[in-house]
């Protein structure tokens, strides 16, 4: 039992310093542990790489190790190895940067990116989190697919620009159209002057997989390109599902 609960506080302590860097008593302040117990499970962290201390700021940061098992996980992701030509695909297609993202719960996880070669571009930033889901394209792929189907319920309508969607009705009839077309769209809800296009990928068992799609500033996706746009998403995802073994199911329009 003891082995096991410095295990949990050992990754509670991962999970608050890959939010921020901390000291040592701000640190104890949030955990509540003994002092001695603290001291320890750092000293381990900090040995094995997980963590890093700064003695001129006297704070814990996370480690490079970390940057490297979270390397190896992605690098092991068959769905960015399959993904990885349909992306250079729709880069050279739409001449808009791609994401290939994943679903973390209630968030988005990005895992792959290709950049636009246009002078002005949105630059992915790959291991990025976001818990936003009902303001993007990809998050609306979540929230329209997910297995979870109180999802809609559980996560809080932020408001981020003057675009971002907060009413749950609306954004209930936005979800039904994502469903019915199969893709997604969001005009600057999260990022003012970026619109995103998106699409789900599904595995053999017919759950969500992943989410690709374009992002690019709202000045070149112009609305009479965006169903085109969407339609281009929309098939080269469903390229992506069939050679991760997935079957259309009958009475699907998309």
């Amino acid at each position: 039992m003891k082995q096991k609960n410095s295990i949990s506080r050992a990754v509670m302590i991962l999970e608050i310093l890959g939010k921020r860097k901390m000291g040592f008593s701000e640190l104890y302040r949030i955990l509540l542990i003994p002092k001695a117990t603290l001291h320890r499970i750092l000293k381990i962290l900090i040995d094995t790489g997980m963590v890093r201390y700064i003695k001129e700021e006297r704070k814990y940061h996370l480690g490079y190790k970390i940057l490297s098992l979270a390397s190896e996980i992605l690098n092991n992701l068959p769905l960015r190895e399959i993904a990885n030509s349909y992306m250079k695909q729709l880069c050279e297609k739409t001449k808009e940067t791609v994401e290939l993202a994943i679903p973390d719960g209630k968030a988005i996880l990005y895992i792959d990116k290709r950049e636009s070669s246009e002078s002005i571009r949105l630059f992915a930033q790959i291991g990025s989190r976001y818990e936003t889901i009902h303001a993007s394209a990809p998050g609306k792929i979540i929230l329209a697919f997910s297995e979870d189907k109180e999802i809609l319920e559980k996560i809080p309508l932020k408001k981020i620009t003057d675009y971002t969607i907060t009413d749950i009705s609306e954004l209930r009839r936005e979800i039904e159209k994502i469903r019915k077309r199969g893709w997604a769209f969001d005009n600057q809800e999260a990022r003012v002057g970026v619109r995103r296009i998106a699409a789900p990928i599904f595995d053999f068992k017919g759950n969500l997989a992943g989410i690709i799609g374009i992002a690019g500033p709202s000045f070149r996706i112009k609305k009479e390109k965006i169903k085109k746009f969407g339609e281009l998403v929309k098939n080269i995802a469903e390229s992506i599902s069939k050679e991760l073994g997935y079957t259309k199911k009958e009475g699907v329009k998309w």
